[in-house]
């Protein structure tokens, strides 16, 4: 049976779009007043922050320590939790295709780096959730992409086998394409318009949008059937 499997961030949804008006929020609840003048700064040196962390928790500590926030760590990452998610756009092209490849036969996953709480929360937010038949998340898989371990628990919830019958398709061309390519996955890197950097994993296809990745998916045949 043949399949496909998504990164989340960045590739179904703007990641970097949500985290920029996320900062605002922060910034103006948590920062602004003690650290620098203009919650524009304010909001810009936070997204900074966040977007160099390795992680929620790192962000969360390094935040403490540069803004001098007493606040405890569990009150900001429930402000994650709870304001983050609620950030995130699901674009109609992106619904149209995940519908339409569905539709077809095919078989769809989501296999994310990230915590679950956050990533899961994301989902459920935009409402992708109806159109996927698998939902993976680094933190509740024990692992994270590239590790070939994530994958197969996609291609077990998914029914499926890793192989070439299967897609993962992602911008990131550390993890999601050596990732898949590792495990016998056709790979498409959503590039937005960069060149491919010398010395990285080769993808099967480049893809300058997410739009362009679904057309590639479809027009490579029609799903195995069982």
């Amino acid at each position: 049976m043949s399949f496909a499997l998504f990164d989340l961030d960045d590739t179904l949804v703007d990641a970097k779009a949500a985290l920029r008006a996320w900062s605002v929020d922060f910034a103006a609840e948590f920062v602004s007043g003690s650290y620098v003048s203009g919650i524009d700064d304010t909001a810009s040196d936070v997204f900074a922050l966040v977007d160099g962390a390795a992680n929620w928790p790192g962000f969360v500590a390094d935040a403490r320590a540069r803004y001098g926030i007493s606040a405890p760590d569990e009150e900001l990452m429930a402000h994650v939790a709870a304001v983050y998610p609620g950030k995130f756009v699901l674009e109609q092209q992106v619904r149209s295709g995940l519908t339409e490849l569905r539709a077809a036969g095919w078989r769809l996953g989501v296999v994310t780096n990230g915590s679950t709480l956050v990533q899961q929360a994301k989902v459920d937010s935009v409402g992708l959730r109806p159109h996927l038949d698998a939902v993976v998340d680094s933190e509740a898989a024990g692992h994270r992409k590239p590790d070939r371990r994530i994958f197969q628990i996609a291609a077990d919830e998914l029914g499926v086998e890793l192989g070439p019958a299967g897609w993962m398709v992602g911008d990131r061309l550390d993890k999601d394409v050596a990732g898949g390519a590792a495990v016998g996955l056709r790979t498409i890197w959503i590039s937005q318009g960069e060149p491919l950097p010398a010395g990285s994993t080769p993808p099967t296809h480049i893809a300058a949008s997410i739009t362009e990745a679904f057309a590639i998916v479809q027009a490579s045949g029609p799903p195995h059937q069982p």
